[in-house]
């Protein structure tokens, strides 16, 4: 067995990366088929000519978790919760997330209120009882759910994070009255303090369940009678795989299964180039995401919102804003607008031939001519640069604008978005993005690295191998990882009598899901880590932890942790832990597919487009980048199957170590 499959799925399109020793990448890119995702994994295994029976390695990153909670179509989810806490979930938090806003309005919750059960049971805070789980009262629940056909049971007792006896006992009675219907416990998906927030994860994981269930349940024997004989490995939010199965129990870890992989790729590219500070942007057909890469290494969050619901799971700290190349461009109030909608891969934009009609910033790049006519999209999709005009030219009459206007300024505005992300994960926490280089990726990434560098005054860009299926690519650049966390309040000052013996349970929990997956206990590796902050504050930070011990060490990695993410630090205040987490880690074996590039050839053009650069045309050569030996001077336009890169008149590229691209501007 010698091949390596990474499988990303996309709002426009499919990925599929095959790595193998010896030999070049193999990609399959395809359409994504929004109405079964199923089908178009299996379009791109078929486009790529893989032969699955000879695979040692599949990892796949699936959007059927995310997608379902952005479009609201998620399961239908019973809550339970302790007697006198049925308004905790509605209630929330009182903070606006929008402050000055006044018609902010609180996000909807998954579960209105009618759908929450209220159970007669206590524990203390210690994790004592109370008082034991009353049985009428279990079985009038269990009736009300019955009678309510719902698809989903979330279960959200207080302080079960201590104890999770009373979760356990509910999960039992109905498993043996309602077997069909998955139970969703707080204390397994989010075990830690903070009822609301652990209550909104346990309910999100809910609603998703029967979703991904299904999903990763019909994949999975697809690919078996395809001779697939390797377990599917699912990509987390923390950039870490797990096995399908699983993600089928822990679906809240696979929310951002798929932009994740382009991230630990890039690191992986700033590794073999010595690129340490990297931005990271993912630009496909739907949405541009941004990660930072800091010392070489991956920043990662103990908690995130999504849709202002808050999950407490470990996940890859992004940014991500609805604009990619299938976004539309449209008029609003005499102004034009891009997005956030997208024409997504049906009908897709209007160049695509496909049906579409809506102007979409591909059809302003091939308008532009910044995509060439004659080149094919994704390997085997036409240009129809006529549909591509007219599209445009409808937006441009609302505006009395000519096509190429219209066009230029959807891309200004685009490009003036793409850098607003980019400054909310740097300029507003006190980072220079000058002092990183770009890594650009996706399918529309390379194309509109140049400009977005420009408005950021960024002077190199890195333009990885694959670029236009790079984040399947970085899904095999990962490891098989498993997060555990525990509730841990303690002064800093009292931690030192039990947090060995607390990161030890720790250690076991990561184990026994290891074994779960198959993995070999022998090669696993730990990262410990705390959540620490000064006391009187309401929000905490994630420290290493690698002796173990609350020691001077430890304490000091803290101030200077504050320091580098708020710019100052109280070094005489007293400090808290929050909460312990155990990453556990076994690596996959990895296949050297790099290609050393010879730099002693001249690159020579293939051909020659107009494009149109503030209204100027210019002819610019045409490369291809199986081809390109030696540094180019911009402009010129590099293609490759799965994505096109644009380098304007003040930017040069050359090909370095591992094929992969740098850009820099003169």
């Amino acid at each position: 067995m010698v091949n390596r499959i990474g499988v990303d799925i996309g709002g426009t399109f499919t990925d599929l990366v095959v790595e193998g020793s010896g030999s070049e990448n193999r990609i399959g890119k395809v359409l994504s088929t929004p109405g079964d995702l199923v089908q178009g994994v299996l379009q791109a295994v078929q486009a790529s000519g893989v032969d699955l029976a000879e695979s040692e390695l599949f990892v796949h990153g699936t959007t059927a978790g995310i997608n379902s909670v952005l479009e609201r179509r998620g399961a239908r989810v019973a809550l339970i919760t302790t007697r006198g806490f049925r308004d905790v979930y509605i209630i929330g938090r009182g903070h606006r997330a929008d402050m000055y806003n006044l018609r902010y309005r609180k996000p909807q919750p998954l579960v209105s209120r009618e759908a929450i059960f209220e159970l007669t049971e206590r524990l203390d805070s210690d994790g004592s009882t109370l008082h034991a789980i009353d049985g009428k009262s279990l079985a009038t629940v269990l009736q009300d759910i019955k009678d309510g056909e719902f698809e989903a049971i979330a279960v959200a007792l207080l302080h079960s994070y201590v104890n999770p006896a009373h979760e356990l006992e509910v999960r039992r009675y109905f498993e043996e009255h309602l077997n069909s219907i998955p139970v969703v416990l707080s204390h397994e998906v989010a075990p830690e303090w903070r009822e609301y927030e652990r209550t909104s994860t346990t309910v999100v994981s809910a609603y998703i369940t029967p979703i991904v269930q299904d999903y990763l349940h019909r994949l999975t024997k697809e690919l078996r009678e395809k001779q697939l004989k390797v377990p599917v490995h699912i990509t987390q939010s923390n950039g870490g795989a797990m096995s399908a199965t699983q993600a089928t129990q822990q679906a809240v870890l696979t929310l951002f299964s798929g932009p994740v992989g382009g991230v630990v790729g890039g690191r992986e590219v700033g590794r073999s180039i010595d690129e340490e500070d990297l931005i990271c942007i993912d630009m496909g057909g739907t949405s541009f995401d941004v990660s930072l890469i800091r010392g070489g290494e991956v920043e990662l969050k103990s908690e995130f919102d999504l849709q202002g619901l808050p999950i407490l799971a470990p996940s890859v700290e992004l940014v991500s804003i609805a604009l990619g190349g299938g976004s539309i461009i449209h008029e609003a109030s005499g102004g034009l607008r891009v997005g956030p909608q997208s024409a997504g891969s049906t009908p897709g934009p209007a160049c695509y031939g496909r049906g579409g009609t809506l102007a979409t910033i591909t059809d302003a790049n091939a308008v532009l001519g910044r995509l060439p006519a004659d080149q094919l999209l994704a390997g085997s999709l036409e240009l129809d640069i006529n549909a591509a005009h007219n599209a445009i030219d409808t937006v441009g009459n609302q505006l009395k604008l000519d096509s190429l206007s219209t066009a230029e300024q959807a891309l200004e505005v685009a490009h003036f978005k793409m850098a607003q992300a980019i400054r909310e994960l740097t300029v507003e926490r006190g980072l220079d993005p000058r002092d990183f280089s770009i890594c650009a990726f996706g399918g529309a990434g390379p194309l509109h690295a140049a400009f977005v560098a420009d408005e950021l005054q960024i002077r190199r860009i890195i333009i990885p191998s694959e670029a236009g299926a790079f984040s399947a690519w970085g899904m095999l650049q990962g490891d098989l990882r498993h997060d555990v966390s525990v509730t841990y309040y303690r002064k800093f000052n009292e931690a030192q009598v039990d947090i060995g013996e607390a990161l030890q349970r720790l250690r076991e929990r990561v184990q026994d899901r290891v074994r779960d997956d198959g993995a070999d206990v022998a090669s696993l590796r730990y990262e410990p880590s705390a959540e620490m902050r000064y006391i009187g504050q309401e929000y905490s930070l994630l420290v290493p932890t690698p002796s173990n011990t609350a020691d001077q060490e430890l304490l000091q990695s803290f101030h200077d942790a504050y320091y580098l993410r708020y710019g100052h630090s109280q070094p005489d205040a007293p400090v808290e832990f929050v909460s312990l987490r155990m990453a556990g880690i076994v690596s996959f074996d990895r296949t050297d597919s790099m290609v050393q590039v010879s730099q002693t050839s001249t690159s020579k053009p293939i051909g020659e487009t107009r494009v149109l650069f503030n209204r100027e045309p210019y002819n610019v050569p045409i490369y291809s980048r199986s081809n390109l030996g030696s540094r180019v001077n911009g402009s010129a336009i590099i293609i490759e199957e799965s994505t096109t890169i644009l380098v304007p008149d003040s930017w040069s590229i050359e090909p370095v170590r591992g094929n992969h691209l740098v850009m820099e501007r003169h």
